[in-house]
């Protein structure tokens, strides 16, 4: 059980190694991380697991229909109270929620700059495991970590 002084982790792209591993952590260590938010693209069935394990307060995927789906199979598991939804804007909400201490950034590709420079913004401490974010927009980011107060620290998948 999380403590009140747990940090809480958004978990962008929690289906890949790094966010498997990221969800290990966060399972060995659940006094001192909780995971607020978890987001996968596509895979439907592997965040509903994520969510039946870690009960996430939110959880979001790519698409209407793919939220539609886990809404409902969350429901029969009877964890409504996940809140679900999908899409860019949604992702870009949950890298800055004002709750959330951590953003773990493990989307791959030029789909992770966005919602890692929004937490970037929001001034929180961003665990950047997607090198491409900061090598197509390098001096903005920088700019941004430096503007915001974030707290930037790479990680490697190797």
């Amino acid at each position: 059980m999380p403590s009140s002084s747990s940090r809480k982790v958004t978990l962008l792209g929690a289906t890949g190694s790094i966010g498997r591993s990221t969800l290990d952590v966060i399972a060995r260590h659940a006094d001192l991380y909780q995971l607020h938010a978890v987001t996968a693209h596509r895979s439907r069935e592997a965040l509903l697991e994520i969510c039946l394990r870690f009960e996430p307060e939110r959880a979001v995927i790519g698409t209407a229909c793919d939220a539609q789906w886990l809404r409902s199979q969350l429901r029969e598991a009877r964890l409504a109270h996940i809140d679900v939804s999908h899409g860019e804007a949604a992702l870009l909400e949950v890298s800055r929620a004002p709750e959330v201490d951590v953003v773990m950034s493990a989307i791959v590709g030029a789909a992770g700059l966005l919602p890692t420079l929004a937490a970037v913004e929001a001034g929180k401490r961003v665990l950047l495991a997607n090198k491409e974010a900061l090598v197509m927009s390098g001096d903005l980011f920088m700019q941004a970590v430096k503007h915001s107060g974030a707290v930037l620290l790479p990680i490697d998948s190797e």
